[in-house]
């Protein structure tokens, strides 16, 4: 079962025909054109969220276009308007295009987005997104693969109800990999397994989770954490 964070809004420009690689192209540039020139006509009148989403949009179209470098220049852009708003949903949306540019510092790209996603109570289906990059992005038999989505489950199971979707998804994301990581396939072999990695303690998987995040990051951090926590402190003793 796959599962990758796209685009929730409207496609005004759907085309008949995917499977034709050269009208695929056309619209990508027909789709690329229009959203340049809602750019253009912004001004500072614009709602930043606004200015932000064209820039996603217009990187993420990049991106299919195999224009990596461009699309790491809209997406820092939309990173930066989105961090000095304090918008850290669509600031995690501009690490993911970062991310999905695979620019020199994508996998910087996803530590942030891994932080923020699971620091800020953001859409729940964005957060174990990029979860599910971090599995990708490692080898199938390390433990980090386990954490990560052992993290996708604890968050499917404080932001979702218990029947929702992404919580059955995340439910099979976590078994799949215990599968590919020790061979898991049953219920009580996967419960020791479980237990033996220590997955059931929230302390201990976050903090493993934060010790992979600064692994990623290397020190190159964009956003001031220290001040972030401060202010979350703040807000939740008022």
């Amino acid at each position: 079962m796959g599962f990758k964070y796209l685009n929730k809004g409207q496609d005004i420009f759907d085309g008949d025909d995917s499977e034709d690689v050269y009208a695929n192209e056309a619209q990508l540039k027909a789709r690329l054109e229009y959203f340049q020139t809602q750019l253009r006509q912004m001004n500072e009148a614009t709602p930043i969220p606004e200015r932000i989403k064209v820039l996603l949009e217009i990187g993420r179209i990049q991106i299919e276009r195999y224009q990596g470098s461009d699309a790491w220049d809209k997406a820092f852009t939309a990173f930066n308007l989105a961090q000095e708003e304090e918008l850290w949903e669509l600031a995690v949306e501009a690490c993911d295009v970062l991310f999905l540019s695979s620019g020199p510092d994508s996998l910087v790209a996803l530590g942030h987005a891994l932080w923020l996603g699971v620091t800020f109570p953001i859409d729940p289906e964005i957060t174990v997104a990029m979860l599910q990059h971090l599995v990708e992005e490692s080898p199938e038999g390390a433990d980090t693969c386990a954490v990560a989505a052992a993290v996708a489950h604890y968050i499917t199971s404080i932001r979702c109800s218990a029947d929702d979707d992404l919580t059955f998804f995340s439910a099979q994301m976590l078994a799949s990999v215990a599968d590919k990581h020790s061979h898991v396939s049953d219920q009580s072999t996967f419960d020791v397994w479980y237990k033996a990695l220590e997955l059931d303690k929230p302390e201990v998987f976050l903090q493993k989770l934060s010790n992979a995040i600064n692994q990623l990051v290397n020190e190159k951090w964009w956003i001031d954490r220290d001040k972030i926590r401060a202010k979350l402190d703040r807000e939740t003793k008022s």
